[in-house]
């Protein structure tokens, strides 16, 4: 039998090959780890990843963090619910470019009865340099 991660990331992976809302940014996503709580994903920075400046763009890695982390919860063995963000805050620390290759690293911190905790880490693989982290809480007593 697939085991509960695997099937989040072949969901998580065929839903933002097939929307066409705002999760379509997500598409050069591929997930290298999904189980008990984690999920790892890493892409190669594109046109469409950047601001002005030319770096990786803050509301994006924001969008990471909320996306990666929400795919994280769901690989819990008792969680059923992608839940509802009651808060979400990043720390930049470094830019990234066009071409630079980067890993998304989401962490359940800790799980109760009807809020979540969970710990993002964006890093620039070819650096080996943290570019941002991330927290989210999530209410799952729904």
């Amino acid at each position: 039998m697939c085991s509960k991660g695997a099937q989040i990331a072949e969901l998580f992976t065929k839903a933002i090959a097939t929307t066409k809302g705002f999760d379509q940014n997500l598409r050069k996503l591929k997930v290298i780890g999904c189980e008990n709580g984690r999920m790892t994903t890493e892409f190669k920075v594109g046109p469409e990843h950047l601001n002005q400046r030319g770096t990786l763009h803050g509301g994006f890695i924001a969008h990471l963090v909320d996306a990666i982390s929400t795919y994280a919860l769901t690989t819990n063995d008792n969680v059923e619910t992608r839940g509802v963000s009651v808060e979400i805050s990043v720390s930049y620390m470094s830019a990234a470019r066009e071409g630079d290759n980067i890993e998304v690293e989401a962490i359940t911190r800790k799980l109760g009865k009807k809020i979540a905790f969970l710990e993002v880490l964006v890093k620039n693989k070819d650096k080996n340099q943290l570019l941002a982290t991330g927290r989210h809480t999530k209410y799952i007593g729904i």
